[in-house]
């Protein structure tokens, strides 16, 4: 019998079409109805009906196989897509056929004309030799023959026979064998029978390697002999070309036997009366010499070594001196008078009267003929006879941009379409072709003997910045002064110089060589558009991409206000740290008073150096890379800038906060954050800073409204965002001189709420906290950058333009926002600066879903995704994305519980049986755990299962007051719950649980930095112990996929932040390709 997987090869082998995977889906998912196999003779037939994956629809299938040929001779099915392939593809198989044949793949490979001996073998071509040794030649045979060729060339007639001497290739030429009789040689060859010329050698094709020119030499032979009996067959001759050891050659072959013992060894007996001499066969013209004199009014010419000897009768081949040459056909055209005239006589005498013919035809044909023409002086007089030299003149008439291309030999130079009267020159007529060729290949007509470049002016530009090298390689170019190319700057024709200006502004006036400064803005806005270069006023063009121009070009792109209309710029302070950090890492020297930007500078580039004295009233001690924080932010907060402090969550970015603000006791500080976080700030401020008076902006909207009017009692306020919003109006009159938003990414979305109201706070200088300042992409950076430092990264439209939509193209755009960024963003990671912080083990646990749990995943999986490709079908998709986004999150929840969605379901979850496993372990080596889910609907049902287990557990979610948060954190750090089930938005920030030495994440979210900081409530300051971090993903569903989309989306991130814990895009950011992966199901 055959088994499935060659069933299967004659299936895969005998079809087309890309449909296996749908196939094992229809499959899959019990749509295959019935199934039917007969047989008629060696013909099996397989009936089958298959219902269509919308229930909609049954359709009929069938497969015919050939048994004895093991193939598919046809395939038939009922469905749409089968009709509309069918004479496209043979044997087209859609999805129903591919159920079909898996359905019956077991019976098939239990089938009696199925059996192995049954079936008819395929032709297959036998030898009794090895084919390789067929194919590739024997590898044994070691000895290789070798041919001699002996030519005789008869005196009188001309005629060449040839003679040949065979033996090894390791025998010298005295050693060698003649071949006595060619013919049996011929027959010998072709028939593998062996000949004994001596006892120590015996030619035998079989044994002996010939080598390929000696078979093309036996070839020829056979071709000869061809020839040889056609002749006779027709009674033209009876002539015998091959005739004993002797081989004539017929005199039109003359070329091409030459051509065939190029490679040999051959020995010409040029005569009765000589020996043979070894004979070279080169691929040349024969090196003639002519000598031309003016004698009185006679033209001498002779050849003093003697013309060559034509062999043949197509004086193709010459003979001269011992060395064959086959020339190419002009010279052999070309030689025949030659060889007519110095056969009759040696020396050829013209009169004066055909002087002119004489220069002006006879030498430059010599000239073709031989490399060495020796001339008298009295005919060099006449004549000119030097190198052509090239010489391009351009110039403007109006618009036209016109060329004229001269020649020049010795000291005449004209234009290369006249001709020069007053001597007779050799001209090139080669080069000067050339040349006109490459003139019209790059865009010039030729018009009345002038050349014009008719093409618009990105075509010129390119032409003069990069084309004209070719005209430089091939000759001189010349400009007239009426002509406008390009303008050549180079480093001295910019300048700058810098000042201290008003307002926390420095100033910069420059010029770029003797351009109006009107033209600049246009110059700039055409470098914006990444328009290669700009056409003056004057006409001349400006390369934007020469080197010193283009970075000087860059540096105002990035400096200049987007109406700036002249020479003369006012630059920000923020700014200013970007210019000095550009001048110096572009080394550009030309832009004076640069001191006027180190101290700025400097300090922002040495602030761990800077030593701020700490509060007196701090009670705590800052650790060493608290104080750089600290540090800096006085060092920003002197210089008048905000700031991102983007430390990792857990390296204490509070109390940096607290102490800079305690530094500053008579000032007035505004801190919004999160709910959740509202009297975690009360707390620390109470623990590190009691002196300060705080006040928390909660409760009913009286009070908030009373503490709000009595500001002047408190140093620090504190509220949250969605109370700031609901307060607004009442910040409008108040200045603060500190704002300071925690979580900042909360205002990523520059249109939200959020993000609106807290920019409309007034503070003298402003600050954010966030570990992750970069969610989704960079326009989440900009919009809390248009918080701390208002217009720094241009407006929202301009940014996307500059830098978010071109990051991935240029790596450049990158640079430019690092070095624009990073003076104003410190961020430390707890690797780099927490030595003594226990590491942090993580591991994904993946998981198989149970049977009847896998079964519904399936089932609403390839629903949804029949509802999206109806949706792509109509043009909905886009419009769509909120539905798609509930259909995923049904998947999710499916992977984690499907209770949580179906009242009647009545299986497990293998995540939940996974979770209490692992937890059992936990709770027996006395661990305490952290469980984060998205679900609270899930961290219910995972109540109900551990109070059956017997396991205390603590659980917050969103519904819990921020004054009770604490408490349950104080309980559960403190007390002997050993789990706490936290719901990972309500949770996920903010809280300190260092009692918990392992973290379970239930569920992935799209952003790994939201994991990332749920994780920190256990890793972070006061940890004693390793934290193990635990993932509990759902194998092969959409869970899995989501780690695997998120990994693709951090590279970005990472190198702006220099983070290598970056956080990816959501749901929002996937492309459609994307989307459609998470629906597919891995086995």
């Amino acid at each position: 019998m055959l088994n499935e997987d060659m069933i299967l090869q004659i299936f895969n082998e005998g079809t087309s079409g890309k449909n296996g995977s749908k196939g094992q889906r229809v499959l899959s998912n019990d749509l295959v109805s019935s199934i039917d196999i007969t047989n008629e003779d060696k013909l099996i037939c397989i009936d089958g009906n298959v219902i269509s994956e919308k229930l909609f629809n049954e359709y009929h299938t069938k497969i015919e196989m050939d048994a004895g040929r093991r193939s598919i001779f046809s395939t038939f099915c009922s469905c749409a897509d089968f009709e509309n392939n069918e004479f496209k593809k043979e044997n087209y198989c859609c999805k129903h056929l591919v159920a079909t044949f898996y359905k019956a793949l077991d019976d098939l490979a239990r089938h009696p004309l199925l059996r192995e001996d049954d079936v008819e073998k395929p032709t297959i071509y036998k030898s009794k030799s090895n084919i390789l040794s067929m194919l590739l030649g024997d590898e044994k045979q070691k000895d290789e023959t070798k041919i001699e060729v002996y030519i005789n060339k008869n005196q009188w007639t001309g005629d060449l026979t040839a003679e040949f001497k065979i033996g090894l290739s390791s025998m010298t030429s005295s050693n060698l064998y003649v071949l006595k009789d060619i013919n049996h040689f011929i027959l010998a060859c072709y028939n593998n029978i062996p000949i004994s010329y001596s006892k120590n050698f015996t030619f035998n094709v079989k044994n002996q390697k010939l080598s390929t020119k000696d078979k093309r030499l036996i070839d020829f032979i056979e071709m000869v002999k061809t020839i040889e009996g056609e002749q006779r067959n027709a009674r033209r001759s009876e002539e015998r070309y091959v005739d004993g050891k002797n081989v004539k050659i017929p005199q039109y072959l003359t070329r091409e036997f030459f051509e065939v013992i190029i490679k040999h060894r051959v020995y010409l007996n040029d005569g009765f009366f000589y020996r043979p001499v070894d004979t070279e066969i080169l691929y040349e013209s024969p090196p003639l010499d002519f000598d031309l004199k003016l004698i009185k009014d006679t033209y001498v010419l002779k050849s003093s070594s003697g013309m060559p000897v034509p062999l043949g009768s197509k004086n193709d081949v010459f003979l001269y001196g011992s060395i064959i040459y086959l020339p190419d056909y002009e010279f052999c055209y070309k030689i025949n008078p030659y060889l007519q005239i110095f056969n009759e006589a040696k020396v050829v005498t013209m009169e004066s009267a055909q002087e002119e013919t004489i220069l002006r035809r006879l030498i430059p044909n010599l000239n073709s003929l031989s490399p060495s023409v020796v001339l008298s002086k009295a005919i060099k007089d006449k004549i000119i006879m030097a190198k052509c030299q090239i010489s391009f003149y351009f110039d403007q008439v109006g618009k036209d941009i016109t060329l004229t291309l001269r020649v020049k030999y010795g000291t005449f130079e004209f234009n290369i379409f006249e001709d020069c009267d007053k001597k007779i020159i050799y001209r090139d007529s080669k080069k000067e072709t050339q040349v006109i060729t490459v003139l019209k290949n790059l865009g010039f007509e030729e018009i009345k003997n002038k050349f014009y470049f008719l093409k618009g002016e990105d075509y010129i530009f390119k032409f003069f910045k990069s084309d004209i090298g070719v005209l430089q390689e091939m000759g001189e170019v010349y400009y007239s002064q009426n002509f406008k190319g390009i303008k050549s700057l180079g480093t001295k024709a910019i300048s700058g110089n810098i000042k201290s200006g008003k307002y926390n502004y420095f100033e910069m006036d420059f010029k770029i060589g003797d351009i109006e400064p009107k033209e600049t803005t246009n110059i700039l806005r055409a470098f914006r558009n990444n328009i290669k270069y700009y056409k003056l006023k004057n006409g001349e063009y400006l390369d934007l991409e020469e080197l010193e121009l283009n970075k000087f070009l860059k540096l105002l792109d990035v400096i200049t206000p987007p109406n700036s209309f002249d020479n003369h710029i006012e630059i920000s302070k923020g700014k200013g740290v970007f210019l000095d950090s550009y001048l110096e890492d572009n080394n550009i020297r030309y832009i004076k008073g640069k001191k006027e930007l180190e101290e700025v500078h400097d300090k922002l580039k040495n602030i761990e150096k800077l030593n701020f004295k700490e509060p007196d009233d701090l009670k705590g001690t800052l650790r060493k890379y608290q104080k750089i924080g600290y540090n800096w932010f006085k060092t920003l907060d002197y210089l008048g800038f905000g700031g991102i402090l983007g430390d990792e969550m857990g390296l204490g970015k509070t109390i940096q906060a607290i102490a800079f603000i305690l530094s500053n006791k008579e000032s007035k500080s505004l801190i919004v954050a999160p709910t959740s976080l509202i009297y975690n700030w009360i707390s620390e401020f109470e623990k590190f800073a009691p002196t300060l008076k705080v006040a928390a902006i909660s409760g009913p909207k009286d009070e908030r409204v009373e503490i709000i009017r009595n500001i002047e009692k408190f140093d620090v306020i504190i509220t949250t965002y969605n109370l700031l919003k609901r307060d607004l109006e009442n910040y409008a009159t108040l200045k603060f001189d500190y704002c300071i938003i925690d979580e900042a990414q909360n205002i990523k979305n520059p249109h939200s709420q959020n993000a609106i109201a807290i920019k409309e706070i007034v503070a003298k200088t402003k600050f954010a906290l966030s570990g992750t300042p970069i969610e989704n992409s960079v326009m989440d950076l900009w919009s809390i950058f248009d918080f701390i430092m208002p217009g720094y990264l241009y407006d929202e439209k301009m940014f996307s333009v500059r830098y978010h939509k071109k990051l991935k193209a240029n790596p450049e755009v990158l640079e430019d926002l690092n070095r624009l960024i990073k003076p104003f963003i410190l961020r430390r990671r707890k690797k780099d600066v927490l030595k003594e912080l226990p590491d942090k083990i993580e591991k994904t646990l993946m998981v198989n879903l149970e049977h009847q749990q896998k079964k519904v995943y399936k089932t609403y999986a390839n629903h949804a995704m029949e509802l999206i490709k109806n949706k792509v079908k109509n043009d909905e998709f886009k419009n769509s994305k909120i539905e798609i986004l509930s259909y995923i999150t049904k998947l999710r929840q499916l992977c984690l519980d499907p209770a949580v969605l179906l009242n009647d379901y009545s299986g497990g979850s293998a995540k939940i049986e996974a979770l209490v496993e692992h937890l059992h372990k936990c709770v027996d080596e006395q661990h305490k755990v952290l469980v984060f889910s998205q679900f609270t609907s899930v961290l219910k049902n995972i109540q109900k299962r551990l109070r059956v287990e017997g396991i205390t557990f603590s659980y917050l979610d969103g519904s819990v007051p921020s004054k009770k948060r604490m408490d349950l954190v104080e309980t559960f750090n403190d007390g002997d719950d050993p789990v706490f089930l936290i719901s990972l938005k309500a949770g996920g920030t903010g809280l300190n649980l260092t009692s918990a030495d392992v973290v379970i994440h239930f569920d992935p979210w799209w952003n790994p930095a939201v994991e990332e900081q749920a994780t920190d409530r256990a890793h972070r300051i006061g940890q004693k112990n390793v934290v193990s971090v635990i993932k509990i993903i759902a194998k092969g569903t959409i869970e899995e996929k989501i780690l695997l989309l998120q990994e693709e989306k951090k590279k970005l991130i990472s190198e702006l932040m220099g983070d290598e814990m970056a956080s990816g895009e959501g749901f929002a950011t996937l492309s459609d390709d994307e989307i459609y992966g998470l629906f597919e199901m891995k086995e």
